[in-house]
């Protein structure tokens, strides 16, 4: 039996129109690379949902997706470099968000080439997971970067 991608219970409305994601002050870090990361990919995220909301063909919306995953795959190496650098106590928590986090981008993404239809799902997934990792788990790591560590 083939494998079919993840389940999924339910779906959003898969016509439905993504809004842009805008940089806040929310969102930083207090650390310049990092949060010169995390703007890096809310640009590549709205790109990624203009793709979809536009109705880009499916070779499109992967190439802005690759781009993405790849950006990721590079911050999150870069960030976890930054994290045993200073000795960070939650790295081992933190890596495992990581890794978690790009294996369920890239099942979800392998459906949807598959010729699933799960685009808006996944951006819902996208723009939950980076604002909720960036609002917590990274706002953690830059306040203990600030108390604990000069800028790397």
């Amino acid at each position: 039996m083939q494998n079919q991608g993840p389940v999924v219970d339910t779906l959003p409305d898969l016509d439905a129109h993504w809004d842009v994601v805008t940089w806040s002050r929310d969102y930083e870090t207090g650390h310049t690379g990092i949060d010169s990361d995390h703007q890096r990919l809310l640009v590549l995220f709205n790109e990624f949902s203009q793709a979809v909301n536009s109705g880009k063909g499916p070779v499109v919306i992967r190439e802005v997706l690759d781009e993405l995953t790849d950006y990721t795959h590079y911050h999150f190496a870069r960030e976890e470099l930054i994290m045993q650098e200073c000795d960070f106590p939650d790295y081992g928590r933190h890596k495992r968000m990581h890794e978690t986090f790009i294996r369920q981008v890239e099942d979800v993404s392998k459906h949807y080439m598959n010729g699933g239809d799960l685009s808006a799902f996944l951006l819902s997934f996208l723009a939950k997971w980076l604002s909720g990792h960036i609002l917590s788990a990274d706002r953690q790591l830059g306040r203990y970067l600030g108390e604990n560590a000069a800028e790397h």
